[in-house]
């Protein structure tokens, strides 16, 4: 079975570590960007999107690379490899990263999570799903995860504040979950 995987705010919590940044080059209080949307989403207006990568890509640079994993990623990703799972990481770094294929591959590697492939820049997550075959889709994204629903794709969502309101999803706030629920689902609970 093949599973589809976001990386940031997914196995990661990357917009937690980049609030203070935001923060400071924005000029929103931390607190305020703590109530609103992710990324371009928490600006108090509407920013031209290469404007906003341009500004970002230093932080970006710096900040992803370092970012927190959550808790029992690894160790669920390595259960459902045991299962005969093949996880796929669909992530929309492209724009605002100077090498966003490289950064996230040295991120996996360097917390020894095992993958197929890895697929950058990904604007249509479902569309790349279909095209891989993908069962299961993981993603903190409302629109990503609702296009993939909408070709059929299992979703499952990361329980965050910003996505919390979205319940025709189910959300997960512990790894353990993920791996229950595909052993569940596709292997009988074996």
């Amino acid at each position: 079975m093949r599973i589809g995987i976001d990386m940031d705010d997914t196995i990661t919590d990357s917009w937690e570590c980049l609030i203070p940044h935001y923060s400071k080059l924005f000029g929103i209080p931390e607190e305020v960007l703590r109530t609103r949307p992710p990324y371009s989403r928490s600006l108090d207006k509407p920013i031209d999107l290469d404007e906003y990568f341009d500004m970002v890509l230093p932080i970006l640079d710096k900040v992803i690379p370092n970012v927190h994993l959550q808790p029992k990623v690894k160790e669920t990703i390595d259960k459902l490899y045991k299962l005969g799972c093949k996880v796929y990481f669909l992530t929309a770094r492209g724009k605002g990263h100077t090498d966003a294929y490289k950064d996230s591959k040295e991120y996996l590697d360097k917390h020894h999570i095992k993958y197929e492939k890895i697929i950058t820049n990904c604007g249509n997550k479902a569309e790349q799903c279909k095209k891989l075959n993908i069962k299961l889709f993981i993603d903190d994204s409302y629109h990503h995860c609702k296009e993939a629903l909408d070709n059929g794709i299992d979703v499952l969502m990361p329980l965050k504040y910003y996505n919390e309101k979205y319940q025709e999803f189910k959300h997960f706030d512990d790894w353990d979950y993920v791996y229950d629920y595909v052993k569940g689902r596709w292997f009988n609970g074996q």
